[in-house]
């Protein structure tokens, strides 16, 4: 088994960039008439921007129409006047996102430096709420998944306070991603702990180049298992990246009944050496990695990861609970079995 790498920056830096980009600016707010500098210095930047996405996006084609549809603007002049630096962050994060239908796109100030790492938090695995609801069903609330270093112990604790129920729920329902290392390990919980099982594979760009690189995700030793009984995962519009990922993967293996909504749509990530330097304190994160799952041959980018059974975010833990304890019910002579995904027949549909 190839030695698993993270490919996504570490999910703080994310979720830390996230804030920065909360949205277009003021339309109240004063203009700023731009000196020739300045102007000199947007076009500058613009046109680093367009390279960066040529060298590195996953999707060269598309990168390549970015690029130019930027190059574009520069010659319209659109982005002239942007001086203020958190403007024309917001309103060139927003052009790229809209280019490329990518919410993976960051471009941010005062990152650090590309690869260097990030201390992570105690007791902040990503773990909200693990309890035992009625019909003795276990239920976990995961907002995040945290680095493997922190996220381990926890993950092994929180399964072994369910390990003796008779079904299981992942509400994920607004959980924005995190580690893949993380996903594969409680992933390795719910699966033949007597094989690895291949789980995903990240396809990487080489930057600068058109060649590409495949990085494989299997399935790991776990001190507990939770085998033969009914798994539910709730997720909604807020589930997203690699979040989705821990949907998607147990649904294409059909080991989990997914239930809520359909999910954002990103199945893409960033290698921190892929993070483009614009200028001392402004980066493009630009993705140089997407997701493709053995089994569908394909993944949830754009589409998002559709439900087995489709409910109202709001309702789906209601709808779980349902489910679960109708499956006792008819189960009690022949004892709980794996779950089965609702509504689907043959292999799952992701279009």
């Amino acid at each position: 088994m190839k030695p698993i790498r993270s490919h996504v920056l570490e999910a703080r830096m994310l979720w830390a960039l996230a804030t920065l980009l909360a949205g277009p600016a003021s339309a109240d707010t004063a203009p700023t008439t731009a000196s020739q500098s300045d102007r000199l210095a947007i076009r500058r930047t613009v046109s680093e921007i367009a390279a960066g996405f040529r060298s590195a996006y996953i999707d060269p084609g598309k990168g390549d129409r970015t690029a130019t549809a930027l190059e574009q603007a520069l010659a319209a002049k659109a982005y002239d006047d942007l001086v203020d630096r958190d403007e024309f962050i917001r309103r060139l994060t927003a052009d790229l996102r809209s280019l490329t239908n990518d919410e993976h796109i960051f471009l941010v100030r005062n990152l650090r430096p590309p690869g260097q790492a990030v201390s992570p938090r105690p007791n902040d695995a990503g773990f909200e709420r693990v309890e035992r609801l009625e019909g003795n069903i276990g239920y976990i609330r995961l907002i995040r998944f945290a680095p493997p270093e922190i996220f381990r112990d926890v993950a092994n604790n929180a399964m072994r306070l369910v390990a003796d129920t008779n079904a299981l729920i992942f509400d994920i329902r607004g959980n924005r991603g995190g580690h893949p290392r993380s996903i594969a390990y409680l992933s390795s919980f719910l699966l033949d702990p007597s094989r690895s099982i291949h789980l995903a594979d990240a396809v990487w760009r080489n930057k600068g180049t058109l060649n590409f690189r495949t990085e494989e995700f299997w399935t790991s030793r776990t001190p507990d298992h939770y085998l033969d009984k009914p798994v539910y995962i709730l997720v909604g519009p807020e589930t997203f990246s690699a979040a989705e990922g821990f949907a998607y993967h147990l649904q294409a293996l059909r080991r989990a009944t997914i239930i809520g909504a359909k999910t954002k749509g990103g199945a893409h990530a960033t290698e921190p050496d892929a993070v483009v330097a614009i200028e001392p304190d402004l980066f493009l994160v630009a993705p140089n990695g997407r997701t493709e799952n053995p089994v569908t041959k394909s993944n949830w980018d754009g589409v998002g990861v559709r439900p087995d059974v489709e409910v109202a975010p709001e309702t789906a833990l209601v709808a779980a609970m349902k489910l679960a304890l109708a499956r006792q019910s008819d189960s009690t002579s022949e004892g709980a079995g794996v779950a089965a995904p609702q509504q689907t027949a043959g292999a799952p549909d992701h279009r």
